[in-house]
């Protein structure tokens, strides 16, 4: 529908414009056209972990198998949730539920590790997506070279995913670390932005 003009008259009371119901019909009208439009939301949620503090994700040399694990319990996870959305992050099974989403959602990411690394160390962050799907796959979210041995070293990962088909969608989803080199994790959590269509 195009949108439709309110005769207002050449002046004042001149008794040209649209009378009042006739008025007000257009503007009904128009509200339920701009209501039918998919506008986008924004929500966001912030889960930082309080067990890798003190009990660190331990990372064997050539390991393929070390996903990061968030209780969600530290004292710093938070949320902007208006509508009050689902939670992506599943503490139990410490892996994302992207099901409450739309094919065509994009969710981004921050990642927030502390690192005890070895000398002359590469490590690689990856996403598994679609996983229990026969579209599973990974994408690498960062790639770094450690040149010295350090304890704590902060790593901070920005990533944004989109959801592009059913098996993103319906299939689960977790970070996963990997390095030839043996090292120790402590997860921060992370700060995961949906944005819907």
């Amino acid at each position: 529908m195009a949108k439709q003009i309110i005769s207002i008259g050449i002046a004042p009371n001149d008794g040209l414009g649209d009378p009042l119901r006739t008025a007000f019909d257009k503007v009904n009208d128009n509200f339920t056209e701009v209501y039918g439009f998919n506008f986008t939301k924004t929500y966001w949620f912030d889960a930082n972990d309080a067990a890798t503090s003190s009990s660190p994700i331990s990372h064997s040399a050539n390991a393929s198998n070390t996903y990061l694990t968030n209780d969600a319990a530290g004292s710093s996870t938070t949320s902007y949730n208006p509508d009050s959305k689902d939670s992506l992050w599943n503490t139990s099974t410490n892996k994302f539920d992207f099901t409450s989403l739309k094919v065509g959602d994009t969710v981004e990411f921050r990642v927030d590790i502390n690192l005890t690394n070895a000398a002359a160390q590469e490590v690689d962050m990856y996403m598994s997506l679609a996983e229990g799907t026969a579209g599973a796959h990974e994408l690498n979210m960062n790639h770094r070279y450690y040149k010295t041995a350090s304890t704590l070293a902060n790593n901070t990962v920005l990533f944004r995913i989109y959801i592009g088909d059913e098996d993103t969608r319906t299939g689960g989803a977790r970070f996963r670390f990997a390095s030839l080199d043996a090292a120790t994790i402590v997860v921060n959590g992370w700060f995961y932005q949906i944005t819907e269509v």
